[in-house]
């Protein structure tokens, strides 16, 4: 099969490269194949001298049948070494350590024939857009690409693949119909003349009105056209002011705060929160976050001695370079469709969508919580870093209790209002 012929799409306004600043090495488990397994039992570490008396392996899954790299009670993975680098990449370079972690921090993505190429802004480098341009990269990302092929045993090519994208639990379309919506969501975010919160809310609107059109019975050219003008109309008729929004209901923040909560928890790592004091903090905090009073609990090592009073006098406008860390990285989102279907535990497109626009009101309320003091747009990048560490990974998010939040929040026009309520400047 030909699979170097699958055309990759690369997100053309990142940079990255590793700065070693063991985020990932920390923080993660790391899912091994069996050849990974054999590979590394194959490089014979001594368990004591190289490992400081930590075994290599840790088996996981209500079977122990799932096997990870072994980490420290520290959180750091047992093969990180002095200075924050890899032992295995050390000793034997690259391409002898596992695949995420070669990976890391792209996202291959199947889109229809070809592949979608997103990034985890839950790695810092990525999140500050520091290092060489993902488009000079194409070379290493397509070996990524090959290798997950292998190590996946994929028996069939994108070109194959009939499975069609579903916009909504009822109603499948064509990737073709697909990338239409995605080029004109992309469009009014990189074309917005406004603050990103107004793009976002011209998102919200544009999915409104689409969602009730059955676009599969359309033909491309036809619905190129809709997008066109109903996109036109989406951004004449979204106010400016965001104080033109109406504020979010009791039952929008209540749900709001409690899905902050899990999207705003280090529960691993040297970032991590009160999880290290056990179930009943956890239960206390979202006690806590449903009442939405008095002190926030500190979920993550970020979070300042505030209160959820405090958080809401906090709201202001964003500075011009918070604004644009935003924009890439929606953009960034959005292009790789990295929001719905197998990347996002197989949720439609439209409730995908409605996932992601409602991160923006988390991303802001989780930089009010922590210390003022420090720079805007250093709390805006971990909080998206926290943020994206959950988004398409934490299983929680993909369960039908949560998703029923998610969407009661879409139905009662609550992500609009989210969104509008902190853009706003505090009265």
């Amino acid at each position: 099969m030909l699979r170097n012929s699958e055309k990759i799409n690369l997100p053309v306004l990142q940079n990255w490269d590793c700065h070693v600043c063991g985020t990932c090495c920390k923080e993660y488990l790391v899912r091994l194949s069996d050849d990974e397994v054999e590979k590394i039992k194959s490089q014979n570490w001594d368990v004591n001298k190289d490992l400081g008396g930590y075994q290599p392996f840790r088996k996981t899954g209500l079977f122990k049948n799932k096997i990870n790299l072994n980490h420290r009670p520290d959180g750091s993975c047992v093969f990180l070494g002095e200075n924050n680098l890899c032992k295995i990449h050390g000793k034997f370079g690259s391409d002898a350590k596992p695949l995420p972690c070669q990976v890391f921090p792209y996202v291959l993505i199947p889109t229809g024939n070809e592949w979608s190429v997103g990034v985890r802004y839950a790695c810092p480098s990525a999140a500050k857009n520091l290092g060489t341009s993902v488009v000079k990269q194409r070379d290493s990302i397509v070996e990524f690409k090959d290798k997950l092929i292998e190590r996946e045993k994929f028996t069939i090519t994108l070109a194959e693949n009939k499975v069609k994208p579903m916009l909504s639990s009822s109603q499948d379309t064509s990737w073709e119909i697909v990338f239409a919506i995605r080029n004109k969501l992309t469009e009014m975010v990189r074309s917005g003349k406004h603050d990103i919160s107004h793009s976002l809310r011209c998102c919200v609107a544009l999915s409104n009105e689409l969602k009730s059109t059955s676009m599969s019975k359309l033909k491309i050219d036809q619905v190129t056209e809709f997008l066109d003008i109903f996109g036109k109309v989406t951004i004449s008729d979204v106010p400016i002011d965001a104080f033109a929004i109406p504020s979010p209901s009791w039952v929008g923040r209540v749900l709001f705060r409690q899905i902050s909560a899990l999207f705003t928890r280090k529960d691993h790592g040297p970032n991590r929160g009160i999880a290290n004091k056990g179930r009943m903090a956890l239960l206390k905090a979202a006690i806590q976050f449903a009442k939405g009073a008095g002190p926030v609990p500190k979920l993550n090592v970020w979070i300042s001695d505030t209160t959820f009073e405090d958080i809401e006098l906090k709201r202001s406008e964003l500075d011009e370079e918070s604004n644009e860390l935003l924009k890439r990285y929606y953009l960034i989102k959005l292009e790789s469709l990295q929001f719905f279907g197998a990347s996002n535990f197989g949720i439609p497109f439209w409730e995908g969508l409605n996932i992601l626009l409602l991160t923006y009101p988390i991303i802001i309320w989780t930089s009010l919580a922590q210390n003022s003091q420090d720079p805007m747009v250093d709390r805006i990048q971990r909080a998206i870093s926290l943020v994206d560490d959950h988004f398409g990974f934490n299983k929680i998010l993909g369960g039908l209790r949560q998703r029923y939040g998610f969407n009661l929040l879409a139905q009662r026009n609550e992500t609009e209002k989210l969104i509008a309520w902190y853009s706003r400047q505090a009265l």
